[in-house]
């Protein structure tokens, strides 16, 4: 993807998330599971998954081309050699941040009338922030599209030598595989914020009812039988008769 494209591009493909994603009914458990640690409040769920998005596949799809054919890159307009790589790293954190700016501007444009986002409020949203980036990219790449055919470097588009056409050469190859993986990530992208819950929950979460103590029945206490009194007839001792008398004989 053209460097100076790629920012519109990602603008434009977050416009088209806020989109899809003002039109979520429910999401799946597993995708729950990971939203909740990437972001706590249900509400920036949504903004998560574009940005994975966008650090995932968006941007290093735009680095492939600014590492691997910078000269293409930039239309062979100026020569790669003499730009600084910190130029390149600022370009791709531009990339990167494009997408999620795209899904925030137009989710707030949606909801400026108050209340939450739909896919009916989004839809002048998506026409203002997907479809002037795309036009404007459109134009360019058509004003282009000349020195975008031609797969060389600077100085051999400059004099006129050496150069292929990209169709059919490694970096056709590379531009359909690349394009390719954008069109799938968005797509599985799409399908994640097609299936997320809205916020608060679809329904009503019934109060937990305390569990009803069941009865435990108890054994009955033993019989203890009660102590027996003790005698009061006086102990007889050995050698005295009745009365205290002693048996003995004298």
């Amino acid at each position: 993807m053209p460097a100076f494209v790629a920012p519109l591009v990602g603008f434009a493909l977050g416009a088209l998330l806020a989109w899809f994603s003002a039109a979520a009914p429910h999401r799946p458990g597993a995708l729950r599971a990971v939203e909740a640690r990437l972001a706590p409040d249900p509400r920036d769920r949504p903004l998560a998954l574009v940005t994975l998005f966008a650090v995932l596949v968006f941007a290093p799809v735009c680095a492939y081309f600014l590492v691997f054919a910078p000269d293409w890159s930039f239309a062979y307009l100026v020569d790669t050699r003499r730009i600084p790589s910190a130029i390149d790293l600022v370009l791709l954190l531009l990339d990167a941040a494009s997408v999620p700016a795209g899904f925030a501007a137009a989710l707030r444009f949606a909801a400026s009338a108050g209340g939450r986002p739909t896919a009916q409020r989004s839809v002048r949203a998506v026409a203002v922030f997907a479809g002037a980036p795309l036009a404007i990219a459109l134009v360019a790449v058509i004003a282009l599209a000349r020195r975008l055919a031609l797969d060389g470097t600077y100085r051999q588009v400059e004099g006129d030598f050496g150069v292929h056409p990209v169709a059919g050469g490694p970096l056709g190859y590379a531009l359909l595989w690349m394009h390719t993986m954008l069109a799938a990530g968005f797509a599985v992208t799409v399908s994640a914020l097609l299936r997320r819950e809205p916020p608060g929950g679809g329904q009503k979460a019934e109060p937990a009812r305390a569990p009803r103590s069941r009865a435990v029945p108890t054994e009955p206490a033993p019989v203890v039988d009660p102590p027996r009194p003790a005698s009061t007839r006086p102990q007889r001792r050995l050698g005295l008769g009745k009365g205290g008398r002693s048996n003995r004989p004298d």
